[in-house]
């Protein structure tokens, strides 16, 4: 049985890899709740102007 934590939840929206109303039907949370969880999961996190600086994928606009 594979059970999908709240711990990686949060790291897949926080890392854009599923979406709010996705991630609360598979932790079977109400959105609301979830929305607030995350926000908080997020306020505790400093952004680094410079993580993009990391990204070796190409992303739609730039492809050519």
């Amino acid at each position: 049985m594979n059970i999908y934590t709240i711990e990686e939840c949060m790291h897949d929206l926080y890392t854009g890899q599923t979406n709010v109303a996705v991630a609360a039907k598979k932790v079977e949370l109400p959105l609301q709740e979830l929305k607030q969880i995350f926000y908080s999961y997020v306020t505790k996190r400093p952004i680094d102007d410079d993580v993009w600086q990391a990204d070796v994928e190409l992303a739609w606009p730039h492809i050519t």
